[in-house]
């Protein structure tokens, strides 16, 4: 039995799944990008961006107290077809699609915490052959296909292990049915959930049944117009999601809607599971952001997911609280964009100089301007906040600069910013 609370669910229009446009982008610290790059090739419609490095490595040069290093990349963005339109709406052509980044900046440091390679095996070991649903599942990103089974046997065909899960909605939408297919990018905190209205059928691996609604009525909403249309194997993001602890979860609306300003799009139960989904709406943005709790032991082995966010947490204490220009936090790489020119920011500075959010700030011209460039959610994971702001956090220095463009070889990640002097590369 599932109970939702459907709040402010109207669809808004604007083309919000690319940079310059809403959510842009859901990044990863990885071991190994460039196989997850491979990965993502093979088996989705995606395009490398033109500003990544040659060969998907970045040089960082020496310096008088580091031997130059490397920067490993894995960024792709979906494909989009330049037939598919909202209501009419052209979504934007191939080259400005929504991103799917996995970085290694080897230099940094994850003091305080686990290491990348030791979180991926965590999550290899609970996600392991995708017969059983586990909550690390509900770290990832939701896209519409109206391919679904095509992606099924492609996997199939290479033994890629996935979950399939059939589902419906609550509220009233032009298909109530929905079918999913979950899939890790190998060895990575990467997964994504493809979502297709309909029965799914014509796989090898079986498709389980669920009484919990895996999407917001706002995001099906999205998705009923998109299946007016046959966009084929093309990914369109709906959701970004994480997991969350009870705890966790109960400090969500103060600060996504008190403090950040976006709008609670959803609030709902599933009796059988006991999962609850929070989803919030970024103003000049169609992509949800969610947040699913489930039992702490709905997960495989010991680590839980208060854990991983008390992990996240703790290293950023290390690295960014008192020195937000420091550049050496890896798990700074955990994170999605917001880039919006309609967002309220008015709020956004006052709540982190009263909350002590942890941020990052830069100074200078280009995607960020100056000012606010990360912050942090109580689940320790990032937002990349590109959106116009007026003043900065009281810690943040006019003076500082920070360099923060992918140019040719060059990659901001390879200055470490300042940072407190017991912590060095």
């Amino acid at each position: 039995m599932y109970r939702g609370l459907v709040l402010g669910a109207a669809v808004t229009l604007s083309n919000s799944q690319s940079p310059g446009n809403g959510i842009s982008k859901s990044t990863y610290s990885c071991n190994d990008p460039v196989a997850a790059w491979d990965f993502l090739n093979k088996y989705f419609p995606v395009a490398t961006p033109a500003d990544e490095c040659d060969n998907n490595i970045c040089d960082c040069a020496a310096t008088s107290s580091a031997a130059a290093w490397h920067i490993q990349q894995g960024r792709v963005y979906t494909k989009s077809s330049s037939t598919v339109s909202l209501r009419g709406r052209r979504l934007q052509s191939a080259g400005q699609g929504f991103g799917l980044h996995c970085v290694n900046v080897s230099n940094h440091l994850t003091t305080g915490g686990l290491s990348t390679a030791a979180v991926e095996s965590h999550f290899n070991e609970k996600l392991g052959d995708m017969t059983k649903y586990d909550s690390f599942m509900d770290y990832s990103v939701s896209f519409h296909t109206s391919n679904l089974a095509s992606y099924g046997s492609a996997f199939d065909k290479d033994k890629v292990p996935y979950y399939a899960v059939a589902w419906s909605s609550t509220a009233n939408s032009t298909a109530s049915t929905y079918s999913s297919l979950v899939v890790q990018v190998p060895n990575t905190q990467m997964v994504l959930e493809l979502v297709s209205s309909g029965t799914l059928s014509g796989i090898a691996r079986p498709v389980h049944s669920t009484t919990e609604q895996r999407l917001s009525q706002h995001a099906l909403a999205l998705i009923d117009q998109l299946t007016t249309q046959d966009t084929g194997s093309v990914l369109t993001p709906v959701s970004v999601n994480r997991a969350v602890s009870a705890a966790t979860l109960a400090k969500l609306d103060d600060f996504y809607v008190s403090g950040m300003g976006t709008k609670k799009v959803s609030e709902a139960y599933d009796a059988n599971s006991g999962s609850q989904r929070h989803c919030y709406l970024w103003a000049g943005a169609e992509v949800n952001i969610c947040f699913v709790n489930r039992d702490e032991e709905a997960t495989k082995g010991s680590w839980k997911v208060a854990d991983f966010e008390d992990m996240l947490n703790a290293v950023h204490r290390n690295f960014i609280v008192g020195y937000p220009y420091c550049g050496l936090d890896k798990w700074e790489d955990n994170h999605y964009a917001i880039d919006s020119q309609s967002a309220s920011t008015s709020g956004i500075i006052e709540y982190i100089n009263k909350n002590n959010v942890p941020h990052i700030c830069q100074s200078g011209s280009g995607s960020g301007g100056s000012g606010l460039h990360y912050a942090f959610d109580p689940t320790g994971w990032g937002i990349q906040l590109d959106l116009s702001f007026s003043s900065a956090p009281s810690d943040c220095s006019s003076s500082a600069q920070t360099r923060f463009k992918v140019e040719g070889t060059y990659n901001p990640a390879c200055e470490p910013g300042t940072c407190a002097s017991t912590l060095t590369v």
